[in-house]
């Protein structure tokens, strides 16, 4: 069941327990959709008991309330989620790594007030929309055969196209290519970006063709997920940390031009 529990206007508490119904998240989207209407910025608390379990029905219904949300993410400013179930705190670290723009913390129970304290203050304003700065960077190599780029901020669609249009000109060559790829300040990514017909014809062509992709500067889960995946392809990946950079140039065989990196 799910419990809504006082709180300041623009926090959406709540306690889950036991079986969650259908009813059971009709309620709580109810109680998300009020406070939305009422305030610029909402907030949530979820106190996630051990007995939870989701009926068939309560897990269909909160994918199908959730895919109605996607258009208000920038209105959600923080999400506090206390739990010991570890599948559980896996599942909202990862929604705030894909969910860039909201703060998701996960807290131990014997945390509980200190969540509550967290996730009642007041969100901060939504700022003024910008024109976003590009977040690929592309940098000059001295190889002909070495492509490289720079990540430094959140990826988007123009983003992801205008990385295609540049790399695609390097898989056209008779050769095998070398990748070098600097993540510098990775904020997350948007989900058009990564769903992008031309980045998929592009990966595919990238199996046969990329021989060395060496990875600057990966947090520990991108890390584990490429090595994860990694035997599946042909493609020699190897990470490095920052202060390798040099050995990283060295190993696909180039070093960086002396030329102004040029923007996606």
């Amino acid at each position: 069941m799910i419990e809504i529990l006082e709180s300041p206007k623009h926090l959406i508490a709540m306690k889950i327990s036991g079986s969650v119904t259908a009813e059971d998240i009709e309620k709580a989207y109810k109680a998300t959709d009020e406070a939305l209407n009422s305030n610029e910025r909402v907030s949530f608390f979820a106190e996630i008991d051990d007995s939870i379990g989701f009926t068939i029905e309560g897990a269909l219904k909160d994918l199908w309330n959730g895919i109605g949300q996607f258009g208000k993410l920038s209105k959600y400013y923080r999400a506090a989620v206390v739990t010991d179930k570890g599948w559980i705190a896996a599942m909202a670290r990862v929604e705030g790594l894909v969910f860039s723009s909201i703060d998701v913390r996960v807290f131990e129970p014997g945390e509980r007030a200190k969540a509550l304290a967290w996730a009642a203050e007041t969100p901060e304003s939504l700022p003024k929309p910008e024109a976003p700065q590009p977040s690929i960077h592309f940098i000059q190599t001295t190889s002909d055969n070495v492509f490289a780029y720079e990540v430094n901020g959140r990826l988007r669609e123009k983003d992801v196209k205008n990385a295609v249009e540049a790399f695609m000109p390097f898989l056209e060559k008779g050769e095998k290519v070398n990748v070098l790829a600097r993540l510098k300040n990775f904020s997350g990514f948007d989900l058009t970006a990564l769903l992008d017909d031309d980045l998929v014809k592009m990966k595919y062509k990238a199996v046969s063709k990329v021989d060395r992709y060496a990875v600057l500067g990966a947090k520990p889960w991108m890390r584990n997920l490429i090595e994860l995946l990694s035997p599946m392809f042909s493609t020699e990946i190897r990470f490095f940390d920052p202060e390798e950079e040099d050995a990283a140039w060295a190993w696909v065989g180039a070093s960086q031009a002396l030329l102004a990196e040029k923007s996606a």
